[in-house]
């Protein structure tokens, strides 16, 4: 049987759409890149994160990351020695474990977002008993309060208006340490001014990035903006519960962007835990490192002459992207 011409282009139209069909329903659909991924240089195992259907059904996944040095680090000469994945957690932040809240999307970033009587719990990683590093990254409103712990912080009001003082809150008296002959130091205060601005229609205060050190055999623990140590040896309250970190928002809310849980210093090589770079240490102690038994005194001096290096307190802080205020955004051209 003969087909016109116009017929055979017919049919051989249908079987091109029809291979084209099958093809498509063949392929596997492309995984979009982890924060963990991202963040770790393939050094920490990616979190499976439940994609989150955002406004305009875009599907998209958790993007924050905290670009940590030993998380984001491959090895490479220069860099420093990557911690190994077994030993770090990325927590989803999955509103229905977290005790509620919801996720939200701002600039192609998803968050957990919470509102006032909301509290974020999640447990941490590790023994109770060791040493453990916990980062994040936070916006809060005025009142909000996190527990890492028991390293506890606050956002207040500020001394000005418009700003937010970010500080740490003593849950213990705070002990008095021998530094040197004669001298006597009390565990630093930490606290910071900073710019309240508006994120959605509500007054945040963007946290920069921060790390915890949880020390609970020595009873204590240490704060870290960015690289910096900002307050060492702050007294732990006796343990009383599960160990977890929490998030009490504000009047306004809070948000929280990534939770980074590490049983080794993310922020540079620290073998033995106490919270100063080991370059710097072994330095002070011709080549040897602090012992785990050794004086607090003797760890408090160390801290004290480290934070004041001017390699260390010249350091800048990396960048990180994070949703910036409804004015930035209004402003920005062709929207």
């Amino acid at each position: 049987m003969k087909c016109s011409p116009r017929a055979t282009v017919r049919i051989l139209g249908l079987a091109a759409a029809l291979c084209l069909h099958v093809s498509l329903l063949a392929q596997t659909p492309a995984t979009p890149a982890t924060p963990a991924a991202v963040a770790s240089g393939k050094a920490v195992p990616a979190p499976t994160v439940a994609p989150v259907v955002a406004p305009g059904n875009r599907t998209v996944t958790v993007k924050t990351e905290l670009d940590l040095p030993r998380l984001k680090s491959k090895g490479k000469a220069g860099e420093p020695v990557p911690v190994a994945q077994s030993k770090v957690t990325v927590d989803e932040l999955r509103p229905q474990e977290a005790g509620g809240g919801r996720f939200a999307t701002k600039q192609n970033l998803v968050y957990l977002t919470l509102d006032a009587g909301k509290t974020c719990t999640r447990p941490l990683r590790g023994n109770p008993n060791e040493i453990t590093f916990v980062s994040f990254l936070a916006y809060g409103s005025v009142g909000t309060v996190l527990d890492i712990g028991g390293a506890k912080l606050a956002i207040k009001a500020g001394k000005k208006p418009g700003y937010a003082e970010f500080a740490l809150i003593n849950s213990a008296p705070a002990p008095a340490r021998t530094i040197a002959p004669g001298a006597v130091g009390p565990t630093a205060a930490f606290s910071t001014q900073i710019k309240l601005e508006t994120h959605d229609g509500v007054q945040l205060a963007a946290l920069p990035v921060l790390t915890v050190r949880l020390d609970p055999t020595a009873g204590v623990w240490d704060l870290f903006v960015f690289q910096k140590m900002v307050a060492e040896d702050v007294p732990l309250p006796a343990a009383s519960g599960p160990r977890q970190f929490s998030l009490q928002p504000g009047a306004q809310g809070a948000w929280l962007l990534n939770l980074t849980m590490s049983d080794e210093n993310p922020l540079f090589v620290d073998a033995n835990r106490n919270g100063i770079d080991d370059a710097f240490e072994q330095i002070k102690q011709k080549g040897a490192l602090l012992a785990a038994n050794a004086p607090a005194a003797d760890r408090k001096k160390l801290a004290t002459e480290w934070k004041s290096n001017p390699a260390v307190a010249g350091a800048q802080p990396w960048k990180v992207r994070r949703p910036v205020p409804d004015a930035a955004v209004a402003g920005t051209p062709g929207r």
